[in-house]
């Protein structure tokens, strides 16, 4: 592996400190954590969305997230979201957008083979973070990638895609007869594509769903799904977070919630309050509480904007979590679950055959 503690702790020292303990131990402890885990992302976007091109290789003062900056925060791999932000303006199907996107980052990945490569399963994340480069994968948020035909799934697996966030208006229908307040039902067309990303072996993501939608994905699948980039409703009482309820039901069939950064979600507060770190962490404390340590993850939602919480501006700030998180008294074991551990395991499951 190549060697990268000593950037690591140089950003640590920087971005933290400490209390009460030895000065500079739980930075040191942070870094090596960070230095020893796959750390993953599983949300973020690959250019601010007024970019005019992707620049992954560089730092451009404006971008929370390229090579140089997950780098320096230890930052492993991360689930890119296609199309990217400025592309669904352009007339033109929408699975041709993502997979002309997916292509023009490849490009860029391609440019700097001593920093990255492209991953498309757990192996591929284990076998880069090996070699001392991050992992780019590919992920789609968008309002219906499907088009009515299940078929398009296939299109997209091969050209890498490996998570998709299911959209609302693809995968239910209203009927006043079954709707309650809590959301529409999965209807027929929603049943076949959770079955064929199970056959495919594509990670399932309910982020943005409806509580009623969230608990029928989770009861078809036969795989463990996640919610990329979601917080608690139990900490931020919004119809955007996720009530304990579905945490459960998610936690019970090994799916992950993966912590988001956006201060809106962390906090109702905000902006009328400043949102910190800490106030991140009680989320993860929450979940921890109520379906144990094997169903935390993080997405960070980056995407290039101005508004962020206060301690987390960047991927460089992630040993920041970690640091607040030993505070916290967790343990090395299961700060590396929530790091990246979690979600690898979902993925491995995911990608098992039924056979």
């Amino acid at each position: 592996m190549i060697l990268r503690k000593s950037a690591l702790l140089a950003t640590a020292t920087l971005l933290m400190s400490c209390s009460g303990t030895p000065e500079g131990s739980l930075q040191e402890r942070a870094a090596a954590i960070h230095d020893q885990a796959v750390v993953i992302d599983a949300h973020a976007h690959p250019k601010p969305g007024a970019a005019e091109t992707v620049v992954l290789g560089a730092k451009t003062g404006t971008f929370e997230l390229d090579f140089i900056t997950m780098k320096e925060g230890g930052l492993d791999a991360v689930f890119f979201n296609l199309p990217m932000l400025s592309s669904e303006t352009r007339e033109q199907p929408v699975s041709d957008l993502i997979l002309e996107d997916a292509r023009t980052v490849m490009d860029e990945v391609e440019r700097y083979p001593n920093l990255a490569e492209v991953a498309v399963s757990p192996e591929d994340v284990a076998r880069i973070h090996q070699l001392g480069k991050r992992a780019v994968l590919f992920g789609v948020e968008t309002a219906d990638p499907f088009g009515g035909y299940v078929g398009t799934l296939a299109r997209l697996y091969d050209a890498g895609i490996r998570m998709i966030t299911l959209p609302s208006e693809a995968i239910s229908t209203p009927d006043p007869e079954q709707e309650d307040s809590s959301g529409l039902p999965l209807n027929d067309f929603g049943l076949r594509i959770v079955e064929e990303m199970n056959r495919l072996g594509m990670i399932i993501d309910i982020t943005h769903t409806s509580d009623r939608l969230q608990m029928d994905i989770i009861r078809a699948s036969s795989k463990p799904v996640v919610a990329s980039h979601s917080c608690t409703r139990a900490l931020n009482d919004i119809p955007r977070e996720m009530p304990d309820s579905v945490i459960r039901e998610l936690a019970d069939r090994g799916g992950v919630v993966s912590v988001t950064f956006f201060p809106g979600h962390i906090s109702s507060d905000f902006p009328d309050s400043t949102v910190t770190v800490e106030d991140l962490v009680d989320h993860i404390d929450h979940i921890v509480e109520i379906v144990g340590a094997d169903h935390v993850g993080f997405g960070s939602d980056f995407l290039g904007s101005e508004v962020h919480t206060v301690g987390l501006e960047s991927a460089a700030a992630l040993p920041a979590i970690t640091h607040t998180l030993l505070q916290r008294g967790y343990s090395e074991e299961d700060i590396e679950k929530f790091l990246g551990g979690n979600l690898l395991r979902v993925f491995r499951a995911v990608q098992e055959s039924d056979g």
